[in-house]
């Protein structure tokens, strides 16, 4: 189980994040929504400790590091230099070319095994990045809106894609998101964040569904409950 206690991070003197506590457990994905410049990606890093300036404590499973950790970032973050085999092996553990070139075959990216990045759409990348992050079969797996800047079709096949992996994989899951529905169709749980300093105003239990007007529904229940919630407020 993934625990998160932050009772505060500061930035220049100014308080970011107060009194953010919540668990995460396996096979979970829990979805952070909130206002752009509340902290989201700040609250990222400090699970990934790659920001240790802070009060409170990250655990997992009792232990303060994630060992066996991956993340799928706002943009692909390849090699260009590399291919997109050569990419995947680079950060691989166990260095398995024969499982990386059967993933590569899930995600559709058979022909391109041996291309270089930039013959790749940025749909393509994001396959890629896909394939990178469960390459290691990660214990947590991060998120930070990875599909962002996407068409509509393009980022709904990689929602997909990229759900079909964690359920096969079973990792814990943290997903960073602006998208209200995307939050609903792949999540089990939303919290969403205030600001000024960023805190959780609401806590939403979700059933993940790709069903359209499964998440209008909800979509727009919550919305007219709290029509500002998305930009960080219950009134």
């Amino acid at each position: 189980m993934l625990k998160i206690d932050i009772q505060s991070k500061s930035f220049k003197k100014q308080n970011i994040l107060e009194n953010i506590k919540f668990d995460v457990k396996k096979s979970e994905i829990t979805s952070i929504i909130g206002p752009s410049g509340c902290g989201k990606t700040t609250l990222l890093k400090i699970i990934a400790s790659l920001d240790q300036n802070y009060e409170g404590i990250v655990s997992f499973n009792d232990s303060s590091s994630i060992e066996n950790l991956g993340f799928i970032f706002q943009d692909s973050r390849l090699l260009p230099w590399l291919s997109v085999k050569e990419n995947i092996l680079l950060v691989s553990k166990i260095k398995d070319e024969k499982k990386i070139e059967d993933l590569l075959c899930k995600v559709g990216l058979k022909e391109y095994i041996n291309s270089y990045i930039k013959e790749l759409s940025g749909g393509m990348k994001r396959r890629v990045s896909i394939v990178r992050a469960f390459i290691n079969s990660p214990e947590v797996l991060l998120l930070d809106e990875p599909f962002i800047s996407l068409d509509y079709p393009t980022a709904l096949t990689l929602r997909k894609l990229f759900y079909k992996f964690f359920t096969d994989y079973s990792p814990i899951g943290l997903f960073v998101t602006h998208d209200l529905d995307e939050a609903l169709s792949i999540s089990n749980r939303i919290l969403f964040l205030g600001s000024n300093p960023s805190t959780i105003i609401y806590e939403y239990l979700n059933e993940a569904s790709f069903d359209k007007s499964i998440i209008a529904e909800k979509r727009n229940k919550i919305l007219e409950k709290y029509p500002n919630i998305l930009s960080g407020s219950l009134d």
